[in-house]
This record gives structure tokens, C-alpha cells and sequence, in this order.
């Protein structure tokens, strides 16, 4: 694969590899951009005194979420793809590393140690910067705020904590288990050195917390809103998530119905070609509910898939198995020579020239040197809200409706053979249907991944990935600085089979 412009313009920056922690404790800029950085970390004392001051420290939110900061070449960026789309891949199974270590892939405990500080303080940082504004704006006098503006701020505000809580669900939590007591430790106000100790809460509990600031997100968040802020929409769709992966009682028709209303109410649209939500429109597509803001001439997303413009990460073998007769083969990766270390049989390595292919979703090689797309990243599409409701329709023993919105999915990516959607007569066999056509269609995008393959049943995600058999290495562990702090949490909080001291930065 030859290098884009765009990657060369990134090496002509120069090749300083430093070694950085892209977050802050605390969790607003004092700017009325999202992409501005913050000019101070200062979070004591009441810092909204306004509408403005208000919509600055929203912005903060969205800011941390998005992991802004400087890259290993002194760029600018939203750091988020690793953690948002390359983590999730490994750990699901749908893409690989070029190197032959142990990553994410394998759940081996040694590396989910490791890892476990990112993620943590990531979405903590994002709560804690949700906290300030609901407490800060929740307490504002009304007349700082014109019309509902003040309502919506809080409505974002509860929507991007239910966000940043259903990712630490997922990830740390045991979500697939509602009697539990490994759930989240829930923080609802701005963390000082006088509230981090708290302990931590059940599954059940937890869940009950995402959905309430949730259902305050559908009711107050404006349902217009730029593609890079949360909408009433947006919620809607993260309700529907949370409802499939706990699957209690109502849940399923709840998440169905929800889906229903996105489809059916609201201004989005499906993109009547599947590869011009990545390559041509962006942000701008007509299905894209809420994505992540690029800062300019950022660089982050290109070098976590082409670093020095060759790849790092290539989409499993069984994920590329997935399609069969699908173009999107050709659209979402491309054909790239790379050298690669090879395991010999006496365990010795060697490079070889070896042709995989290249996952080009967001960045599509044939046309960054003449397109201006920047490296768009998306976290809630209306495809979604389709296979959702399909997912909870089968669920719900509606065989013909649930095929029916995966063939109207699938049609948009140029499918025209579905004859393995007419054979599927039996739940399972249409919920792995549905699995196939979410692993193609929302992978690499916000950890999606990994719902699909908690949530599913096993006697499918078992065939896709054998790893997911060990429970408790499906997710991470709670890092040891929280066990250091906070000493509310005891030895028997950690998630079974990690160590209390763990956390080495990686």
C-alpha cells in the first residue's frame, strides 16, 4: 500500500516518541470549543456563572470524552482511537496486532493488568467533568438561561455520564450478571479528597444509575444538536444498548420500541451507500446521531492504523470470513505488503513480506490525498438502532420482522443475496445473522465490538471467539491507585482473578 499525502505530511512533523498521560482529573476547557485546549486545570469554587459559562464547562465534558491532547508528534488530537476502536477489536476478537505478542485478543491477564489505568481514568474523567455541570448548572439560578437552554445543558450532561458509566459497566464491571456485586463504584458529584472513598455498587445498582440519568438525557437533551454533541436521539439509541445487554423482564420490547421511535421520528436517515458514512460524508451523513469532533490536521487515528504509513492492525481471519459476497470487503480494507515478524517452529522470528489486509474504515487510502475528510469518529449511526430492534424482535420470537430491517441494513451496503436471512427460520439462527451483520457493520466503532459479544449468546460468540469462555477475564481490573485511595474498597472488591496491585501504565 503505497503512503497517503496525509501520512506524509504526519512524518514531515518529525518522529519524537514520548511517553504521555493524555488525560486530566479534572474536566472542562475554558473555551467555547470542544477542540480548544484548557488553558487551566482549576475545578474548585463556582466556575458557572452564566449561559455561557455553562455551555464552556458542557464542552469540558465532551473534551474529556474525547480524550483531547497532544500526540507523539506534537499534534493536537482527540487520543480516543486506541481505546475506542482498537481495544475493543483486539479484545473481541475482529482485528490483530502485526507484532506476535500477547495482546487484548488472548484476555491474558498479565496484559488486561496493564491496561486497566487507561480506560479507568478515561471514563472517570468524563463522570467527574458530567458531575461539575450537573451540580454546578443544576444549582444556577434559571435566569442565567434563556428558553430551555439550561434543562438541555443538564440533559447532555446526565447523557454523556450514562455514557462514560455504560462504558465502565462493560468494560469493568460483571454486566452479564444482574445479581452481581461487582457493578461500578458510582460517583455523583465532583470527586474531592473528601468523597473518593465510596464503595462499590452491585450490577443491579448500576444499571439503575445509567438508566436514570439516561431517561433524564431523553426527556431534557435537545433533539437537534451539532453531530459532535448528544441529542435526546442519541440517548434514545444508548438507552436501547443498556436495556440488550442487561435483557430483563421488559427490556427487550423496551429496547425495541425505542429503536422503533429513532427509525421511525427522527431526522436521520440511512445512507443509501454504506461506504459513504466513512469516506465521503463524516460527520455530515445523514445517519451519523453523534460522533467525536477531529481537531485539524490531527494525526492521532492515522497513526494508530498506519503508523510511519504502514499498518498496525489488520482485521482477524474470522472476521474477514464474515464476507462472503459482501462488497464491503474491498470499501472497509485494502489489500497492504508489510514485513512482519514471523514465529519460526523452533521459536526463533524472522521478517517476511507478507499481504494482509488493511482496515481503511475512517481512513480510506485512495482518497486522503484528495479528500478533506478528517479522521471522523462515530459513537451512535441509525444502522445501529436497525439492528438493535432486529436483535430484540428475534429475541422476542419475530423471525420475519427482524429479518426484514437486516435485509433493508444490509441492502444499503450493496448486498443483493440474501438467501442466508430466507434460511434462518429458527431464533438462533437469525441472531447469528444479526451477529454477522453486526460485527461488519459496526466494528472499529465506539467499542461496539464488545457489546455484541457480551450480550449474544454464547453458543454464537463461542464459535466467533473461544475467549469469551473464561467470564472473568472479559473484562479488566480496577486499577490499584483506586484500591489506594479509596479505602472503601477492600481486597474482596476486585474482579475475581486480577490482583489489588495493578495499574502499571502501558
Amino acid at each position: 500500500m503505497s503512503i497517503s499525502n496525509k501520512i506524509k505530511k504526519v512524518m514531515r512533523i518529525g518522529f519524537s516518541y514520548l511517553l504521555f498521560i493524555p488525560f486530566l482529573m479534572v474536566a472542562y476547557a475554558c473555551s467555547d470549543e470542544m477542540n480548544e485546549l484548557p488553558r487551566h486545570s482549576k475545578v474548585d469554587g463556582n466556575l458557572i456563572v452564566d449561559q455561557q459559562s455553562a455551555i464552556i464547562a458542557l464542552n469540558g465534558v465532551y473534551y474529556q470524552y474525547a480524550m483531547c491532547g497532544t500526540d507523539q508528534y506534537d499534534v493536537k488530537s482527540t487520543l480516543c482511537s486506541s481505546l475506542y476502536e482498537i481495544w475493543p477489536a483486539n479484545f473481541a476478537g475482529t482485528a490483530t496486532y502485526w507484532f506476535p505478542m500477547p495482546q487484548l485478543e488472548t484476555h491474558d491477564v498479565t496484559r488486561l493488568t496493564q491496561r486497566c489505568s487507561r480506560p479507568w481514568n478515561s471514563f472517570y474523567n468524563t463522570v467527574n467533568a458530567a458531575n461539575i455541570v450537573i451540580g454546578q448548572v443544576g444549582e444556577a439560578p434559571d435566569s442565567y438561561f434563556s428558553g430551555n437552554k439550561k434543562s438541555e445543558i443538564l440533559g447532555e450532561a446526565y447523557g454523556m455520564r450514562a455514557l462514560a458509566y455504560y462504558n465502565l459497566m462493560k468494560y469493568f464491571a460483571y454486566s452479564w450478571d444482574i445479581n452481581s456485586p461487582y457493578g461500578l463504584i458510582l460517583r455523583t458529584q465532583q470527586s474531592t479528597t473528601t468523597n473518593i472513598p465510596t464503595k462499590r455498587s452491585t450490577v443491579k445498582e448500576s444499571y439503575e444509575q445509567i438508566l436514570n440519568d439516561v431517561d433524564f438525557a431523553i426527556a431534557n437533551a435537545p433533539a437537534q444538536n451539532e453531530p459532535f454533541y448528544l441529542n435526546s436521539w442519541a440517548a434514545k439509541i444508548l438507552k436501547a444498548r443498556v436495556l440488550m445487554m442487561r435483557g430483563l423482564g421488559s427490556d427487550y420490547q423496551d429496547a425495541a420500541s425505542l429503536c422503533a421511535d429513532v427509525i421511525n421520528n427522527s431526522p436521520y436517515t440511512l445512507e443509501e451507500h454504506y461506504a459513504d458514512i466513512f469516506h465521503v460524508k463524516g460527520l455530515a451523513s445523514s445517519e451519523v446521531i453523534f460522533g467525536i469532533q477531529p481537531k485539524e490536521n490531527q494525526s492521532d487515528v492515522t497513526i494508530t492504523y498506519f503508523d510511519l504509513g504502514e499498518p498496525q492492525y489488520f482485521p482477524s481471519d474470522n472476521l474477514l470470513a464474515l464476507y462472503n459476497n459482501d462488497p464491503r470487503i474491498d470499501e472497509m480494507y485494502a489489500p497492504s505488503v508489510s514485513m512482519e515478524f514471523v514465529v519460526l517452529p523452533d521459536g526463533s522470528m524472522t521478517m517476511v513480506s507478507i499481504t494482509k489486509y488493511a482496515i481503511c474504515k475512517h481512513l480510506d487510502p485512495a482518497i486522503m490525498a484528495t479528500n478533506d475528510l478528517e479522521e471522523t469518529q462515530y459513537q451512535i449511526r441509525l444502522s445501529e438502532a436497525y439492528l438493535i430492534r432486529a436483535e430484540a424482535l428475534a429475541r422476542l420470537g419475530n423471525i420475519s420482522e427482524a429479518a426484514s430491517l437486516l435485509k433493508t441494513v444490509m441492502a444499503k451496503a450493496g448486498i443483493t443475496d440474501f438467501s442466508a436471512i430466507d434460511d434462518a427460520t429458527t431464533q438462533e439462527a437469525m441472531l447469528e445473522q444479526i451477529f454477522n451483520e453486526d460485527m461488519k457493520n459496526l466494528s472499529f466503532e465506539c467499542g461496539l465490538e464488545h457489546d455484541i459479544m457480551l450480550r449474544f449468546p454464547e453458543s454464537i460468540t463461542l464459535r466467533f471467539n473461544s475467549f469469551y469462555q473464561e467470564k472473568q477475564y472479559n473484562v479488566f481490573c480496577i486499577p490499584g491507585d483506586e484500591f489506594k485511595y479509596n479505602n472503601q474498597l477492600t481486597e474482596a472488591d476486585q474482579n475475581p482473578g486480577f490482583p489489588i496491585d495493578t495499574g502499571i501504565p502501558f
